[in-house]
């Protein structure tokens, strides 16, 4: 028997919060993909945050997959020290000396640091450990009203957010690696249009030439950073490509996710059915293969 412990909601438990419990469910049934990165021989019990019923239908070819609330809601973790590199302000430390930071991209600690620091475009401000789009605050100009106060919350939780000037994407895309080890080839993250993720195109035709050598140069010295600094485990980095003056420009270093990404996941799931890309949301399209279909969410291969 192989078993999973689906820490989903890790970034939550860094940040002292809990997922509300329809998302937790959700998250539970996204958590049974993680069968892919076990031997195809075993069995696999993962360990998830809720209870999960009839999340794998018959064309999961996998061996049977049963999902289990842990007796504690604390998961075990490998790394202890991943929390520091899955800081957001480790990331932008590095992207400032890898000299490929957004401009006025900073780490900020009071009110009155992003009153002084905001321009007069978009902006967005991040918890230091945060997934799917949640714990941000998006604002233009002057910070000021529910954005002032949902700001105020999160410093109050945090003691600091970085701010990121809110950029015209073209594109979001990623490398997987192994800290100290090989990166793979780049794949495209398929955001929703704050950032919420919705699936991964592992033969991404997004990226120029110059684009994905940048990309895959970034990756490895990230996954040499880490492993000098002490981090041993799976990683995954996000980046975008986005436009400035009309131009397109790669930022080869968005995040840094000191851990198993979905990335990862669908990339085994590629090699196991010969699938390009992952998908969720609630129409698979015809000829796609339906992996998980519970708590009002379904994933698919294609």
């Amino acid at each position: 028997m192989f078993e999973i412990y689906a820490n989903l909601d890790q970034e939550e438990r860094w940040l002292g919060t809990r997922l509300v419990p329809h998302v937790a469910k959700r998250v539970s049934a996204m958590s049974t993909l993680l069968a892919a990165l076990a031997p195809e021989a075993e069995e696999v019990t993962i360990y998830a945050l809720a209870p999960v019923a009839d999340v794998v239908p018959t064309t999961w070819v996998l061996p049977r997959v049963e999902a289990r609330v842990p007796a504690s809601w604390d998961l075990v973790w490998c790394e202890p020290s991943a929390r520091a590199f899955n800081d957001r302000r480790y990331a932008l430390a590095l992207g400032q000396e890898l000299g490929c930071a957004l401009p006025r991209a900073a780490a900020l600690t009071t009110l009155e640091a992003i009153d002084a620091h905001v321009g007069e475009g978009p902006w967005v401000l991040k918890a230091p450990w945060s997934s799917a789009g949640r714990h941000r605050v998006h604002g233009v100009g002057r910070l000021f009203g529910e954005h002032r106060v949902a700001a105020q919350r999160l410093l109050e939780r945090t003691g600091a957010l970085t701010y990121e000037p809110w950029c015209d994407r073209i594109c979001d895309v990623g490398v997987c690696g192994v800290a100290g080890g090989e990166v793979t080839e780049p794949h495209e993250i398929v955001n929703g249009p704050r950032g919420n993720f919705l699936g991964i195109e592992l033969r991404p035709e997004v990226l120029a030439v110059g684009e994905h050598d940048q990309l895959v140069i970034t990756a490895e010295r990230v996954a040499q950073r880490l492993y000098d600094d002490g981090y041993r485990g799976p990683f995954g980095i996000d980046a975008f490509v986005h436009r400035v003056d009309g131009e397109r420009v790669l930022h080869p270093l968005c995040e840094i996710n000191a851990r198993y990404t979905f990335g990862h996941v669908a990339r085994a799931l590629g090699e196991r059915f010969g699938a390009r890309r992952l998908e969720f949301g609630r129409h698979p399209p015809g000829g796609s293969r339906l992996l998980v279909h519970a708590e009002g969410i379904k994933a698919w291969v294609v």
